[in-house]
């Protein structure tokens, strides 16, 4: 394997098998869940809740898992001295810090599949809800299916995870980390699978899809937050790089709305591919200046120094 591809290999594995990771995608996704609650307040729309806040909690957890997983996995290079390791061989300090980046955020892709299945999931669950209530005039419920594919989404995985670790000796978090966006995309199709037999329009279905390219366009936001990370990780402590991304998302706060494509969605519409180009072409250069700093600050060698 050549030595960029087995260092991005191990820094996604390393991502996904931190519990933090887990712990993130798990909350997100009861978070998700329980705005489904709030369902009386549909401002016109049934799905709106679910889909703002679907997308709200997408931004912050996939943000928070690629800003503090990826200062975790850098500092413990740098500080129990495998990256010196590492280096010894023939691994340039810039093919080391781009494939380690590139890998903790592909680590952090499977939070983000997860919460964008779940979102989904939700988005469906309102509206058929609200399609169920309509002929009677009874206020609108939650579809009971969407209800118990997020829940089995969220639980299955967990215990399949833990049965394989108990009897089989497989790393728990990286395997729940792997079963849950398998989980969470399965309980949407199931879900679209069972409107036709429900009586339901299957073009809901294609409706709730409609979150798949907002939740895209907040992931670029997530790919400046990671870059970021990494760049500060290799020059500052860990609790000096979290301040200040922590201080990054705040500024960047505005930026990151001119992503949050709910607005788009109102009332049927979807979101022009002209809206996804835009935010890519915003965040690209962001991307390219932080990884930029990070070599800069790799080759400067004061990471190795400061240990």
């Amino acid at each position: 394997m050549k030595p960029w591809r087995a260092i991005a290999r191990a820094a996604m594995l390393e991502t996904m098998s931190d519990p933090l990771s887990i712990l993130l995608a798990s909350g997100s996704i009861a978070a998700v869940a329980l705005s489904c609650v709030f369902h009386i307040h549909q401002f016109g729309e049934p799905a709106r809740m679910a889909r703002d806040a679907g997308l709200s909690i997408f931004l912050v957890s996939v943000c928070a898992s690629g800003v503090f997983c990826t200062i975790k996995a850098f500092r413990r290079e740098i500080e129990s001295g495998t990256m010196q390791m590492a280096l010894a061989r023939p691994v340039s300090r810039r093919c080391f810090f781009l494939s380690k980046t590139a890998g903790c955020f592909c680590g952090c892709a499977a939070t983000a599949a997860a919460l964008a299945a779940t979102a989904c999931t939700a988005v469906l669950g309102m509206e058929a809800g609200s399609a169920v209530a309509a002929p009677s005039g009874d206020i609108a419920r939650i579809w009971k299916p969407a209800l118990l594919a997020i829940a089995v989404s969220a639980v299955l995985p967990m215990a399949a995870a833990a049965a394989l670790n108990r009897f089989k000796r497989i790393r728990f978090a990286r395997t729940a980390m792997l079963l849950t966006p398998c989980a969470c995309a399965a309980g949407t199709a199931a879900c679209a699978a069972l409107l036709p037999a429900a009586g339901l329009d299957a073009r809901i279905a294609l409706s709730a899809l409609k979150t798949i390219p907002a939740a895209l366009m907040l992931l670029f936001h997530a790919a400046v937050m990671t870059s970021a990370a990494a760049a500060f990780s290799m020059r500052f402590k860990g609790n000096v790089a979290a301040t200040l991304c922590g201080v990054l998302f705040l500024v960047s706060l505005p930026a990151a709305g001119n992503r949050y494509a709910a607005g788009a969605l109102a009332g049927g519409g979807s979101v022009p591919w002209k809206f996804f180009l835009a935010a890519a072409a915003v965040s690209i250069p962001f991307i390219a200046a932080f990884a930029a700093i990070g070599v800069r600050f790799a080759r400067s060698g004061d990471a190795d120094r400061r240990q």
